[in-house]
């Protein structure tokens, strides 16, 4: 009989997964841990290695579906036909849970794209006075685009022409308006899920300040050459981090997340922040564990290798988990600054974007050009009170405007 191939339990507490290929067609033969199937989860992609050997004779499910784990995914028969080989009797596929992750796709070839057009028909209907038959709104919005009635093909009862029709009609007598539909799968999937979340769930409420950095500017110009001699991009993230890392210090709520269970706060006594990346395929937030253990260059090295495996789609399933806040720098791609959506269950995100000269009154009225740093800082108000989202933002700003207070604190 054939046997059945089960997703397995992914990883600690994902209950599905989404089938973004099959690397084996039906009617392959299979080698035992040869991967069969690229299967992305919310906490990273994989691939699906096959737990005994054998001829896969068919596929239960299809690209784009979300399966839970324990369901059969695939049909297995061995080389002859019969049951799989006696040696792996016993390992039906159920107990795996160690993978490797997948490999990078480029997104134009993983998403199916699916194009439509309006049907005309080709024959039109008229009424007992000559006129075309239009439903009234149709007629009126052909008047308001200038469009001759006459020319529209209706798809309508008896070729009667709608609303939809003269909206798709292309006066030059080339094809309709062509609609590009993307699937929502994959990561895309798994981005939109986890922001409807954060938006349904969280209270989000936000804070802005700005921060003097020229001190900031300087230092990393200064240390900048040192790390190059170690191969190392020095960038202003690292500081900011560790910037970070002090203010939660002394501001242990906004570490924080609210288990809606138990209706229980919980306080983090970690400082593992997530890194939003911007990949090809849509946004990650890879973590970096222990901030507070590491010194400006580890951190750095840290966030240049992340950042780069995240947009190869290297990661593993552990580098995403176990956040307690997140920080998303969108400077280089331009803004004054935004509302970032918070990565539940964290409590609060800090947006940080790009550092440019504006016009800056001094305490003697004297006006000059400052190096400025917009913060915007979204927060869940069911945990944290405005009050203490300032306090945080203006301890962040202490330690940005004078960085070096940093070391005292080391």
């Amino acid at each position: 009989m054939p046997r059945e191939l089960l997703l397995p339990e992914l990883a600690e507490s994902v209950v599905e997964g989404e089938i973004l290929q099959w690397l084996v067609q039906e009617g392959e033969m299979v080698s035992k841990n040869q991967p069969v199937a690229e299967v992305m989860t919310d906490k990273a992609t994989v691939e699906l290695p096959s737990p005994f050997s054998g001829i896969l004779e068919k596929h239960l499910v299809k690209v784009g579906d979300v399966v839970a784990i324990e369901t059969a995914i695939a049909l297995f028969a061995d080389e002859t036909g019969g049951n799989p080989l006696a040696s792996e009797a016993e390992d039906d596929g159920s107990s795996l849970s160690l993978f490797t992750p997948g490999k990078s796709t480029n997104l134009k070839s993983t998403i199916q794209v699916t194009k439509k057009s309006k049907t005309q028909l080709a024959s039109k209907s008229y009424g007992p006075y000559g006129r075309v038959l239009a439903v009234p709104a149709a007629r009126k919005l052909a008047r308001d685009l200038e469009i001759d009635i006459n020319s529209v093909a209706g798809s309508g009862p008896n070729g009667r022409v709608r609303v939809d029709d003269v909206r798709a009609y292309n006066p030059k007598g080339s094809s309709p308006q062509i609609e590009e539909r993307i699937p929502v799968r994959g990561l895309r999937r798994v981005i939109s899920q986890q922001m409807t979340k954060s938006h349904l769930e969280a209270v989000r409420t936000l804070h802005v300040d700005e921060a003097d950095v020229s001190g900031l500017v300087n230092l990393r110009n200064k240390l900048k050459p040192i790390a190059a001699e170690q191969d190392i991009k020095l960038s202003y993230l690292p500081f900011i981090m560790k910037a970070v890392v002090s203010s939660l210090k002394q501001f242990p709520i906004i570490n924080s997340a609210l288990d809606n269970k138990t209706n229980e706060i919980i306080l983090k006594k970690y400082y593992n922040l997530g890194l939003a990346v911007a990949t090809e395929a849509g946004l990650v937030v890879p973590v970096i564990k222990n901030v507070d253990t590491l010194t400006v260059l580890e951190l750095a090295q840290s966030i240049n290798d992340l950042a780069q495996r995240a947009k190869e789609n290297k990661l593993s399933a552990e580098e995403f988990s176990a956040g307690s806040f997140t920080i998303t720098n969108i400077g280089s791609l331009g803004g004054l600054f935004s509302f970032p959506i918070i990565n539940l269950p964290e409590a609060a995100i800090l947006g940080v974007h790009s550092i440019k000269k504006r016009a800056v009154v001094l305490d003697d009225d004297s006006i000059v050009a400052r190096p400025m740093l917009y913060l915007s800082m979204s927060f869940d108000h069911r945990i944290i009170d405005g009050a203490e989202a300032a306090m945080f933002t203006s301890h962040l700003i202490k330690l940005l405007e004078m960085p070096e207070r940093l070391m005292l604190e080391l």
